[in-house]
């Protein structure tokens, strides 16, 4: 799972509300459910629903055609197991986050495709379980800047370019992520790679899009 084009989160609270916020950053379009949600929106890309996402008419008009992952964040473990099970109804391929309170958590991944441990993680840790292995947030550190660990796409925009043509001003390839030299501006950006990038918030959507494509599918 990468880059979906639609992210439903079940759930409006702390965690709910930033990651909604931090894929609206990202230029996804996100769908919050809640029964009774108690923040402004913050992006025309962020639509809250109100109600039960447990309930089958609720958790279907949230989910769309291009729904790529399902995130249960609630603070109650049960209501996420049930929507993260309800949802695969609805959608073949579709992908399962649920948040998990208890330690033995990974005996669920039977039931969901992946855990997310509020107690031992941070939000940041919530947004790459929903993102799936091509695109990692390593750290979010003061300001507005982000560090992705990113894959590049075999037909994204980037793939085959040199950073400078391929990446907005506001972003700088560091390194790739097996260790080799760091990337210089004249370096060619090779599919398949994995890169470590550093980007202002208001252009991480864009050197998404031009590292994994339009089409790319979480």
């Amino acid at each position: 799972m990468t880059d979906a084009e639609h992210v439903v989160i079940a759930g409006s609270g702390r965690v709910g509300h930033r990651v909604a916020q931090h894929f609206a950053d990202r230029e996804r379009e996100v769908t919050v459910i809640d029964p009774d949600p108690d923040w402004d929106i913050e992006s025309d890309r962020i639509e809250v629903l109100q109600g039960d996402a447990t309930k089958p008419s609720v958790l279907e008009s949230a989910i769309t055609e291009r729904t790529g992952v399902v995130g249960a964040l609630t603070d109650k473990q049960d209501t996420n197991l049930v929507v993260c099970m309800a949802a695969k109804r609805y959608a073949t391929g579709l992908r399962t986050v649920a948040r998990i309170e208890e330690r033995a958590g990974d005996a669920y991944e039977a039931y969901v495709d992946e855990v997310y441990f509020p107690e031992r993680a941070s939000v940041r840790a919530a947004v790459n379980a929903l993102s799936g292995s091509d695109v990692r947030t390593l750290e979010e550190v003061t300001g507005d800047l982000e560090i992705l660990d990113i894959r590049v796409g075999y037909d994204a925009p980037a793939a085959g370019e040199v950073v400078s043509d391929a990446l907005p001003e506001g972003s700088v390839v560091v390194a790739e992520t097996d260790g080799h030299v760091a990337v210089q501006h004249s370096t060619k950006l090779i599919e398949g790679r994995r890169y470590i990038i550093a980007a202002d918030r208001d252009v991480v959507g864009e050197v998404i899009r031009q590292c994994r494509g339009e089409s790319a599918e979480m």
